[in-house]
């Protein structure tokens, strides 16, 4: 079990550790998130707390916003919209 007040972003972090499953309570206390590996997993401690130390959390809702607004901006410099595109089925 690992304590940490970094951000985490526990699907991103359980892949960067092999995807072997990760259990977590992110939400009660922001400031001591507890982490632990699943049940059968072979992630031992030290790895757990090795990753939590280099993991760097993406905002993937940030990251599809920004998409988002790349994608309709270059849309409107040609003049179109995404309703546009939803009339011809794209």
């Amino acid at each position: 079990m690992a304590i940490t007040s970094k951000e985490i972003n526990l699907d991103q972090l359980d892949k960067e550790l092999g995807n072997q499953g990760l259990i977590a309570n992110l939400k009660d206390d922001p400031d001591n998130k507890i982490i632990k590996p699943a049940d059968n997993s072979t992630i031992t401690e030290t790895q757990l707390e090795a990753a939590i130390e280099t993991h760097i959390a993406i905002d993937e809702v940030a990251v599809k916003a920004q998409a988002k607004a790349a994608a309709e901006g270059k849309l409107a410099a040609l003049g179109l919209t995404t309703d546009d595109l939803r009339a011809l089925g794209l």
